[in-house]
């Protein structure tokens, strides 16, 4: 997933002007712009104090006027059909006109980096499958997108950067993928201008694209959210905290795991096996490392932390191993002072094993201490952490730690940090501005969009919430209903089920079935990717599939075109006896079968051994069984990293990865 460095927004970009009597447009309306047809639009913007603002169309004049503070909004009808035409927006004193605008269909594409991806892929690595034609034959359809561009804010914006394009050999290459297959699909079907808003970021959660208050609704960011007010204060604060801290650059983001390992933080007294750690503070692991200052809550930390503990061992094996669970972003691990192993990048995110050098561990007190750097969002350490010996004998590491911050992330910079300086200077509590920081992604890309018409919204994130099934399934759900509730109509939202790769952790699958559940939420609909995924390349090439899927879910929904809709998702489980039956939601005369060779439907009954199902498939069902499991209760499809499926609907596309359970 691609990343940036965050541009602080504009003051320039708020809804006002220079001159406060200037007539002045958001930029979304401009030449080119597509408005939805058959529907009640709305343009606003700053006017003259009190004026009257008037908007000439071909079918009538629309007038309102602006308020003591100059802002105004009006709405108006928009017929079927049009030639393209020209709107003139007057006030007292001023005129804009915008030119080569038409009527058509207007969807907002939004999420991290398989959305943002564009059409000419990102060469040679990512690329897109069939690009060159593509781009060549853009042209040939009346596409129109405008992509906003990157920012973040901690408030909520009024305005964003980006213009309306034409679709064509030159700027095609530039739009987005994904959206540009949904959009092709839906003009030749429907033969009308097809309008994309795309504002989308790499790399990035879907907390970042979450309201402030969508988050609080579901309790997972109380804490950082109520600090966004007086955002300026607060950084005031924080910098004055680390001025008299020296600092050197974090490296790049081709360094190497060695470059890591040698950056000058002068805290290796911390892995020393007689360091007295008594007065450090305490963390519980498994578990995140935001909040590493004891008694002062901080909610927002990047940066350096080490962590040690103490266990005995009251005999000796021949040999041991260390293992621990995905560590996010990398870790330096020590034992009674000696170096033992670290992980770096995408070896980070999967369970490792460092062997412990023999003749180090002692009978009586060990120590264990680990060096743990994060650069952006949560830091986490996830289960297991435990000693075994060659014999299985296994001690248990998890529980409580000492913890002491030694360095601070701020804007590409390690500041330094002593154990002196943590405990009598106490770290302020700000909220850092990164792609990462809750509701800043909503604030600065897709709350100055509102309340401009569209149809519905595509959306394809999730990778970068892997590990955090459970809150991304409430999370995403709460921004659903959040964007529809600030539009005020309940618009259909299409999301894409993350496709396999290989994370080397095993808990994509779970974030796969938070997608899968959040089709629960009502008018939504979800693509399965299983089958259109590369193990190897978290960009699958194959952006074509993906797009006219979402395009059937709009056509068959929203368009009414028969023969769209494709099975999907399960949508009911019941138990006759010791067999499961899973329905699907087929429609159009569509039904289910088996993929040829494989076997990734399991079942249990007790959520912890699971067994290959004997599946039969009958019509829209699978029926299960399994003579290890007489009486079943939980079934999952496709549970792993780079599941492929073995559902098929009856055009071939896989189901999505799904986990049920009967009572």
């Amino acid at each position: 997933m691609r990343s940036t460095t965050t541009t602080v927004f504009s003051l320039l970009l708020l809804l006002g002007c220079s001159k406060k009597e200037s007539l002045f447009l958001p930029s979304l309306f401009a030449e080119n712009m597509v408005l939805q047809r058959s529907s009640i639009v709305q343009f606003w913007g700053v006017a003259g104090q009190n004026n009257e603002v008037s908007i000439s169309t071909p079918w009538g004049t629309h007038k309102g006027q602006a308020d003591d503070s100059g802002k105004w909004q009006i709405g108006f009808s928009t017929p079927n059909e049009s030639p393209s035409f020209s709107i003139d927006i007057c006030d007292l004193s001023d005129c804009i006109s915008i030119n080569n605008i038409v009527l058509g269909e207007v969807w907002l594409a939004s999420g991290q980096s398989n959305m943002e991806m564009p059409l000419k892929g990102w060469p040679p690595s990512d690329p897109i499958l069939n690009s060159a034609n593509e781009i060549e034959q853009a042209g040939n359809f009346d596409l129109r997108f405008f992509s906003v561009d990157r920012q973040s804010s901690l408030l909520p914006a009024k305005n964003v950067r980006g213009k309306w394009m034409l679709s064509n050999p030159i700027n095609a290459a530039d739009f987005s993928a994904t959206a540009f297959f949904f959009a092709k699909e839906l003009y030749k079907e429907l033969n009308v201008p097809i309008g994309i808003i795309d504002s989308s970021w790499g790399g990035t959660p879907v907390e970042s694209w979450t309201s402030v208050n969508a988050l609080r609704e579901t309790q997972f960011y109380e804490n950082t959210t109520d600090n966004f007010s007086e955002s300026d204060a607060r950084l005031a604060e924080f910098e004055k905290w680390i001025a008299p801290l020296t600092s050197f650059p974090m490296p790049g983001a081709n360094s190497t795991h060695s470059e890591w390992m040698e950056l000058p933080f002068n805290d290796m007294e911390y892995a020393n096996e007689i360091y007295d750690d008594k007065n450090w503070f305490d963390i519980e692991f498994p578990g995140n490392f935001n909040d590493v200052f004891g008694e002062v809550v901080v909610n927002d930390f990047d940066g350096v932390i080490w962590v040690r503990k103490s266990f005995y061992l009251e005999s000796l094996d021949v040999a041991y191993f260390l293992d621990l669970g995905l560590i996010d972003d990398m870790d330096f691990t020590y034992i009674n002072g000696v170096f033992v192993g670290s992980s770096f990048q995408a070896e980070s995110f999967k369970e490792k094993r460092y062997k412990i050098p023999e003749g180090l561990l002692k009978q009586g007190k060990n120590v264990i201490s680990i060096r743990l750097i994060d650069t952006m969002g949560p830091g986490r350490v996830r289960s297991p952490i435990t000693l075994k010996s060659i014999n299985n004998s296994t001690i248990n590491l998890e529980g409580t730690w000492k913890v002491i911050p030694s360095a601070e992330l701020y804007e590409n910079n390690f500041y330094r940090l002593d154990e002196n300086y943590v405990k009598t200077s106490p770290r302020p509590d700000f909220i850092k501005n990164t792609s990462w920081t809750p509701s800043v992604l909503y604030n600065a890309m897709i709350h100055p969009l509102i309340p401009y018409k569209v149809k519905g919204v595509i959306w394809y994130q999730g990778e970068a919430n892997v590990g955090l099934e459970d809150e991304y399934e409430a999370v995403f759900q709460a921004m659903i209903k959040d964007w529809r509730k600030q539009w005020g109509y309940k618009f259909p939202f299409y999301f894409v089920q993350i496709a396999p790769y290989n994370y080397e952790n095993g808990e994509s699958a779970a974030l796969r079935n938070a997608q899968y559940k959040s089709t629960a939420t009502s008018n939504t609909g979800i693509v399965s990717t299983l089958d259109l995924g590369n193990a190897k390349n978290i960009h699958p090439a194959n952006k074509t599939d993906v797009g006219k899927r979402l395009a059937n879910l709009a056509l068959g929904y929203d368009y009414d075109v028969f023969g769209r809709l494709r099975a999907s998702k399960p949508v009911g489980i019941t138990r006759n006896g010791s067999k499961l039956i899973v329905n699907f939601d087929c429609q159009d005369g569509g039904y289910v079968s088996l993929k040829p060779n494989t076997n990734e439907i399991e079942i249990s009954s007790d959520n912890i051994t699971y067994y290959p199902a004997k599946v039969f498939a009958d019509g829209c069902s699978i029926i299960l069984s399994s003579y290890k499991v007489p009486r079943p209760k939980y079934v999952r499809h496709a549970w792993s990293d780079v599941s492929t499926g073995s559902i098929i609907n009856k055009h071939n596309e896989a189901i999505c990865t799904f986990f049920l359970t009967v009572e």
